[in-house]
């Protein structure tokens, strides 16, 4: 016949065990911690922790190609500024064009109209870069740019080598370039002024 234990015993037993796990996860904390204050001691800016999450953090896959030096700081730039550009697009579903008079906020406070005129620059700029680029190559660029698609697999559901990819990135890359100069060019605060005045 088995012997009945007492609740009161049980309880205690569980009470035991679980200050035994709690104590235990304590000093794995408390050696990670230790662990992570030594790794970033040398560091005389910031907190531990910041380093840590940074160090944590996966670059995306054009931060990557920089870093591993396949991208210049220029060509960096340039995607960031597409990938600025298109999320205002897409963010912006509601108006399709990005003629002077539909795209601009008709206010002039502060540095309103100098955004106004630089939000007019970008998107123009990604509506001409994106009609001249061939659709497959638009498409990738995008994918590995604003979806973060890595160039490895960004070559291989296209069929094509890495190499090919990144060459169609670069050109990509240098011909955003080009275009959003030739908009600077042709679009002027003047040209804004008088679409504004053609609002009112």
């Amino acid at each position: 016949m088995m012997e009945h234990i007492p609740a009161a015993h049980a309880t205690a037993d569980r009470a035991a065990a679980v200050r035994k796990r709690t104590d235990v996860e304590q000093r794995r904390l408390r050696k990670e911690r230790a662990d992570m204050l030594k790794r970033w001691s040398h560091k005389r800016e910031g907190t531990a922790e910041t380093h840590e999450a940074h160090r944590r953090q996966r670059a995306g896959a054009i931060a990557r190609l920089h870093t591993s030096g396949y991208l210049s700081d220029d060509e960096l730039a340039w995607s960031q500024e597409i990938a600025a550009a298109a999320e205002r697009i897409m963010a912006d579903a509601g108006v399709r064009t990005a003629s002077l008079e539909t795209r601009v906020d008709t206010s002039r406070h502060g540095d309103a109209f100098h955004e106004a005129l630089f939000s007019v620059w970008m998107e123009m700029a990604y509506s001409r870069w994106r009609a001249q680029l061939r659709p497959d190559v638009a498409t990738m660029v995008l994918d590995m740019i604003v979806r973060d698609v890595g160039l490895t697999q960004a070559a291989a559901s296209r069929g094509m080598h890495k190499r090919r990819a990144r060459k169609l990135l670069a050109e990509a890359l240098h011909h955003w370039a080009r275009i959003f100069h030739d908009v600077r060019r042709d679009v002027t605060a003047a040209d804004l002024v008088a679409a504004h005045a053609g609002l009112m």
